[in-house]
């Protein structure tokens, strides 16, 4: 990891070591629409979205944590939600109310490296108005990535992560 480093794709500045999470912009349904038609069907910002006044879907974070060193590495994920807890959500962003509420949603994006998780069940904690919320998988999900969840990843799953997602170029992996 020495010598390693990214330029963050949110604040644009240069950063030590590997990064520790990878975001999804949109749901998948989302992403996948025609770009007219997602601006004729849809309503979104970077923390809620629409589709079509049927579809709802909150952003949050799905985190591993580290076993090599302190923190964790976090999906930026959509989960498809009932409308119910979009609005709870919404009607909650700016207060502390919501912190500690708990919902279920669907996993809405595809993590590169695991297909068939899409439509994967989650647990839904919200946070306080700072924080998005963080999803974890059901208690009897037994996948890799909910292994990667309940016990920790270490430096070579980190980097497999990364490689996933195509953080490295052939000459740098």
């Amino acid at each position: 990891m020495a010598g390693h480093t990214y330029t963050c794709s949110s604040c644009g500045k240069e950063h030590q070591g590997l990064p520790t999470d990878w975001g999804f912009k949109l749901p998948d349904a989302i992403f996948d629409l025609p770009y007219l038609e997602r601006y004729r069907r849809t309503r979104s910002n970077s923390d809620l979205c629409a589709l079509d006044e049927h579809r709802f879907f909150v952003r949050g974070l799905l985190s591993m944590p580290f076993s090599y060193q302190e923190g964790e590495f976090s999906w930026g994920v959509w989960v498809e939600v009932e409308r119910s807890t979009h609005d709870f959500y919404l009607g909650n962003f700016n207060n502390e109310f919501a912190k500690g509420a708990t919902a279920q949603g669907r996993l809405a994006n595809t993590i590169p490296g695991f297909p068939e998780l899409v439509n994967e069940p989650l647990e839904i904690e919200f946070q306080d108005s700072t924080s998005r919320p963080s999803f974890s998988f059901l208690s009897k999900a037994d996948h890799r990535l909910a292994k990667d969840q309940r016990e920790g990843i270490d430096f070579a799953r980190h980097h497999e992560f990364l490689e996933l997602c195509g953080h490295f170029t052939e000459s740098d992996a």
